[in-house]
């Protein structure tokens, strides 16, 4: 081979191994390419699921921050204050009402009756409409503007019939941070955590109806009965506007429930709200059974406001500024009873079983009849006043000792309607608080004040011997529960 030959050869090859190379590096750069590309479309798809996850966070209550749940729980519990004090404060203004409007003193009890009255048919739309519309923090807003606009009528009335109307309409507005709060307490907390966070959103709506009187007898004296209206419309207003800023929505979709079986999907009808949609509830036993148990114990609290202004006055001879320090006794009671309850019944421990809750109860349940039929029989017999203060302190927290647990095991046994649980717990007990608090005066007059509370007490314990019953049963009417509601998971409580 001639030289040229040999140098055209190795040309040709060395052109060969260049276009190897080019070839491989071509190669490398396209699997370079899609080794990008698959990285980039990983990190996209983990990113779109860390966003996801955040935002499914952020939209579902139970993982919000503690610290967020409880400027919400304080909120709702300062709020929902305005229903029980706005019952009681009218009170001590009921005899200048009767001067000022020229007016009989039936027809100014009436507009109290009828405002406790009315508080409990209220909460039973607001319940309704809350489930149908999917909104707790819209009823909030609402029912404020509601209750503020009724009381600045009241406050310019001078008519004891626009009073009675307008009453009736302020106590509609009034109760619905009441009656839908512990939803959203629901909405937020794991079962665990609830009957710490019960106890403390009970405690203001419990003291409120003691405090009531003690505020209601120096703004009448001092400022006249009009301002007790304009007070607390103040009040209302401004607890509207931290409502507004501070609690969001917080309803819960619940993705448990099984959906309608349907071939196909017929056309949108639109939804009327019917009020007494909640009260299909009462069909099962261990809600009506402790329902009735609590509406009853927690009615104590009206009638002794009703009855210590004219006791306390008649037997220890107090003035109207003295009779109202006398509220702050039971009133001690229960915040002692919402911050100390839950760790004498240890309710962490108290998990799953829903039934199993109810032995918190007892303790409260033995303490409350004793209190109160010694303090009827001490008032009886004119004993030092410092033994019946004693009595109404202790009375005051075995309310709260036997309120928490019983009211969270409802809450648990019928998920996705703690709505309306209580908004039927607030027409119930508000119904026997009216009915007994019109009752009790003549009762006293009647039968004394020893006989008038062991005539309580007796019906107190014979309401509360069939709650034993929902221990041994309460799993059975459950279980009919969640089959009438297509609930197929039997371990949720929220």
């Amino acid at each position: 081979m001639t030289d040229k030959e040999k140098n055209n050869s190795s040309i040709s090859i060395n052109n060969d191994d260049q276009q190897q190379q080019n070839d491989n590096l071509e190669e490398n750069k396209k699997t370079l390419v899609v080794d990008i590309d698959e990285n980039n479309s990983i990190n996209s798809k983990k990113l779109t699921q860390e966003l996801t996850t955040t935002k499914e966070n952020e939209d579902d209550p139970f993982l919000w921050p503690k610290k967020k749940k409880w400027i919400i729980l304080s909120v709702l519990s300062c709020g929902a204050i305005i229903a029980p004090i706005s019952s009681t404060i009218f009170y001590p203004a009921f005899l200048t009402v009767q001067e000022q409007l020229h007016t009989s003193d039936i027809l100014v009890t009436t507009s109290a009756a009828v405002f406790l009255i009315f508080q409990g048919i209220g909460p039973l739309g607001w319940a309704t409409y809350s489930d149908l519309k999917h909104t707790r923090r819209n009823v909030y807003l609402a029912s404020l503007v509601l209750f503020i606009i009724a009381s600045i009528i009241c406050a310019v009335s001078n008519n004891i019939w626009l009073l009675i109307v307008v009453r009736c309409l302020q106590a509609c507005g009034s109760n619905a941070l009441h009656a839908i709060g512990p939803c959203t307490i629901s909405d937020m907390f794991v079962p665990e955590e609830r009957g710490n966070a019960f106890g403390i959103f009970y405690l203001f709506p419990l003291i409120g109806p003691l405090f009531g009187p003690t505020f209601g007898g120096y703004i009448t004296q001092y400022l006249g009965w009009r301002w007790i209206f304009w007070l607390i419309a103040i009040l209302a207003f401004i607890v509207l506007i931290f409502i507004f800023l501070f609690v969001p929505e917080t309803y819960r979709k619940h993705k448990n429930l099984s959906p309608p079986s349907s071939d196909s999907s017929p056309p949108t009808k639109r939804k009327f709200i019917n009020p007494l949609a909640s009260l299909i509830l009462f069909r099962y036993p261990n809600l009506s059974i402790v329902l009735s148990y609590i509406s009853l114990f927690l009615s104590l609290i009206y009638i002794q406001a009703a009855l210590i202004p004219r006791e306390f006055n008649r037997i220890y001879h107090l003035s109207s500024s003295h009779t109202g320090l006398v509220f702050l006794s039971p009133a001690a009671g229960y915040m002692f009873g919402s911050v100390l309850g839950d760790d004498i019944i240890n309710l962490s421990l108290i998990k799953i079983e829903p039934e199993r809750r109810i032995h918190g109860t007892w303790l409260g349940a033995i303490i409350i009849p004793i209190c109160y039929l010694a303090y009827g029989w001490l008032l009886e017999h004119k004993v030092p006043v410092i033994f019946p203060i004693i009595v109404m302190f202790f009375g005051g927290f075995g309310q709260l000792l036997a309120f928490n647990p019983i009211y969270t095991y409802l809450v648990d046994s019928f998920p996705t309607k703690s709505v309306w649980v209580n908004a039927n717990l607030t027409f119930l007990r508000q119904m026997i608080a009216g009915i007994m608090s019109i009752l009790s005066v003549p009762m006293e007059d009647s039968l004394g004040t020893g006989w008038t509370f062991s005539v309580i007490v007796f019906l107190y314990i014979i309401i509360t011997l069939p709650v034993i019953s929902v221990l041994f049963k309460g799993k059975q009417w459950r279980s009919k529960f969640r089959n009438d509601f297509n609930i197929e998971d039997d371990n949720i409580y929220i």
